[in-house]
């Protein structure tokens, strides 16, 4: 797990914890940090790309750091909104983005589920994530070829058990997603949140990459700072 920080240590906290493959270097990713640390004081949470265990490769690392900031507003994408979700953290807002609390129809079902029963730590099934579009209109070929081209049983393993002890959502979570998302499953986002605190965007997995990033940002912004109150930005 890496950890880095971005603006002045003036500002108030904001930890962010990066979805599976994404790094601070990624443009897509740095357009969305850039913004954020005109207002916080931005710790991006780096999650290893492959792990055998959630918990103790995601989860607590996320939690030990969070312990140690005041108070902070949550942002979490992806493989980061799993980690979020299991995580014990005191914070004033958290925020999904496209949070992976599912396996999408497009890359699960029963080849998963049997893939997923071998007694292997092997890199054997491609990820799925092997076009830039399915991430957004501004995503870039090094954002695929830098994340995983295959996983093992045991990731899938320990990923399907995270998603299926999932504990309820808080009650001032708020979730940006797309519908058009190949990546994760927006029926699993519907079944937790309830609608009025779900904000819909034009685009692919990554709200950072996508083509409506624009329209979306002073609405994040504002969810950021006030939780679900934000969404009349």
């Amino acid at each position: 797990m890496e950890f880095d920080r971005f603006g002045d240590d003036s500002d108030p906290d904001l930890l962010f914890v990066l979805g599976w493959g994404n790094r601070p270097t990624h443009e897509p990713v740095r357009w969305l940090l850039d913004r954020l640390a005109e207002d916080w004081r931005v710790h991006t949470a780096t999650l290893p790309v492959h792990a055998t265990d959630v918990q103790r490769e995601w989860v607590d690392p996320v939690s030990a750091y969070a312990a140690a900031l005041t108070n902070p507003a949550v942002l979490a994408h992806s493989a980061g909104g799993l980690t979020v979700a299991h995580a014990d953290i005191e914070s004033s807002t958290t925020t999904y983005l496209s949070p992976w609390w599912g396996f999408s129809s497009a890359n699960g079902g029963r080849l998963v589920d049997l893939f997923a029963r071998f007694p292997l730590d092997v890199k054997l099934l491609p990820s799925g994530i092997d076009d830039p579009s399915l991430l957004g209109a501004h995503a870039t070929a090094r954002q695929v070829t830098e994340g995983a081209d295959r996983v093992s049983p045991a990731f899938l393993r320990t990923v399907q058990q995270a998603h299926r002890t999932l504990p309820p959502a808080k009650d001032e979570a708020v979730v940006f997603c797309s519908l058009t998302d190949q990546v994760v499953s927006t029926r699993a986002i519907g079944e937790r949140v309830p609608a009025e605190r779900i904000r819909l965007y034009d685009g692919g997995h990554e709200l950072f990459s996508s083509r409506s990033r624009e329209r979306q940002l002073a609405t994040l912004r504002a969810v950021l700072s006030e939780g679900p109150a934000g969404l009349e930005a």
